[in-house]
């Protein structure tokens, strides 16, 4: 319960100076961005409901898609190719928890990021999976963290994932 705890305080704080913003910091970063220009090994594009995925043929990333993202195009194909068998006619439990499984690895990616404006999409893999395998103890455990931590900082909980 202790480490529970420290670990919600933690995220709590991480989150609250992420989200908060100043004149300096943004001009601070805006003057470092100008003096680095990096070149990513592999450009990104936003998915239609979540963070950015690798762009196959390496062009740059759409105007205000974060680049600095964790590449899950592996993950996607595999909740892809998860999802469409869990969905098809006479799907079986196990299909459908390894889907939820698949949903729940990538939801860890976000997760466990340390960039807390992906706990959003942590959120939505989270929900995705509990849809899909209610008894999954991790995503749950996840999930109602995540939600404790926007509601104890004050901040609306995201809707990512609840779409029907």
């Amino acid at each position: 319960m202790r480490a529970s705890l420290l670990t919600l305080f933690l995220v709590a704080a991480i989150l609250s100076s992420a989200c908060g913003s100043s004149d300096q910091t943004n001009s601070s970063r805006t003057t470092q961005s100008q003096q680095t220009t990096r070149q990513p090994s592999q450009a990104t594009a936003p998915v239609a409901d979540g963070p950015p995925v690798a762009v196959a043929h390496g062009g740059p990333p759409p105007a205000g898609a974060p680049s600095d993202g964790p590449d899950t195009s592996a993950l996607d194909k595999k909740i892809e190719q998860a999802e469409a068998k869990a969905k098809a006619a006479g799907a079986s439990a196990t299909d459908k928890a390894a889907a939820a499984t698949a949903y729940v690895e990538r939801g860890n990616v976000f997760y466990n990021a340390g960039q807390p404006t992906l706990y959003k999409f942590a959120l939505r893999d989270f929900r995705k999976a509990l849809r899909l395998d209610a008894n999954n103890a991790e995503a749950r455990a996840k999930q109602d963290q995540i939600v404790e931590i926007y509601q104890s900082m004050g901040r609306p909980v995201p809707d990512l994932g609840n779409e029907p």
